[in-house]
């Protein structure tokens, strides 16, 4: 037998399809902490930084150059309350508390409620509480429709209950649930790029001129005797448009000034910033104007010093 030769795709990341709403569901969110556990943005543009490296490498204390992104985040609008009971099945919805007065873009989604007689009172026996916000690209003039997503709620169920009296029916910003410094997981839908070939989507090597009737096609799929196709053997399918999830992610700069960070010509194939944004260490999955959620990292993060010397976009 020849040598064999190196597997094709991660296992971690399987099987490849489309990420079913461009809205990703979190389904894991931390144990400790307070407060509101994630925010949401819109994905704007890169740049790098010449910064000051405070972490242990080899490279502590002397000056370096990174690659950040920038994340448009308008404030969140909290329209309800979820209680969660904990039964032998799974958490079950116990009861919902909406707000009174919602603007009027947030219709473009969903029913809102204009009057209502339930009180978060009612819930207060509840295991666990979340929050229904809305994003409001509106007040950034970037889009109109709003997104809707749960944001779960840390601490006791009574600090939980307590911290969701103080924002039903208002605005959080960005600012009220990071400072800057803070460690963030992110989850975003990658880039699309539709149906390819094994060549593109893993990296196969092309076969060997004439040697078949085609170049960019796979070799042998499996054994005879096997009598099925391995789903290791790499096959042509959908690539990109994938739910990914990165972790901790350093918040580097909270800000309204767009003056400061702002290209003369504006960010390719996004425009100008307008309103509140960040700006985030490393790379973030998705094209500009994708929606990116983030979430407080599941494993507790210290909060590291941020001296930027030079941003160049």
């Amino acid at each position: 037998m020849g040598k064999k030769g190196p597997k094709r795709g991660s296992r971690a990341y399987w099987h490849r399809k489309r990420a079913p709403s461009m809205a990703p569901r979190i389904r894991a969110w931390p144990s400790f902490g307070k407060g509101m556990q994630g925010f949401a943005g819109y994905k704007v543009g890169m740049a790098h930084v010449l910064m000051t490296e405070y972490n242990e490498s080899p490279f502590k204390g002397q000056e370096v150059a990174k690659a950040v992104t920038f994340v448009l985040t308008p404030p969140l609008f909290v329209y309800a309350v979820v209680a969660y009971q904990l039964t032998p099945y799974g958490w079950k919805v116990v009861g919902e508390v909406p707000s009174v007065g919602a603007p009027k873009e947030l219709t473009r989604m969903r029913p809102v409620a204009k009057k209502t007689t339930k009180t978060l009172e009612s819930i207060a026996n509840a295991d666990s509480y979340r929050l229904i916000t809305f994003t409001q690209p509106h007040k950034t003039g970037f889009k109109k429709t709003p997104e809707v997503l749960e944001i779960a709620l840390g601490g006791t169920p009574a600090e939980a209950l307590e911290y969701a009296k103080s924002v039903l029916g208002k605005e959080v910003n960005f600012k009220d649930v990071y400072k800057e410094g803070d460690a963030t997981d992110v989850v975003a839908v990658t880039k699309g790029h539709g149906w390819q070939g094994v060549v593109k989507r893993f990296g196969v090597a092309l076969n060997t001129h004439k040697s078949t009737g085609a170049r960019r096609h796979g070799g042998a799929l499996g054994g005879e005797t096997q009598a099925k196709v391995m789903f290791t053997v790499p096959r042509a399918g959908q690539m990109g448009f994938h739910r990914r999830t990165e972790r901790n992610k350093r918040v580097l700069v909270i800000t309204d000034d767009a003056k400061a960070y702002q290209p003369k010509s504006g960010f390719p194939h996004f425009g100008n910033l307008s309103g509140a944004f960040v700006m985030i260490e490393g790379s973030l999955p998705g094209p500009a104007k994708r929606l990116i959620r983030f979430r407080k990292p599941l494993q507790n993060q210290a909060a590291a010093k941020v001296e930027l010397k030079q941003v160049v976009v």
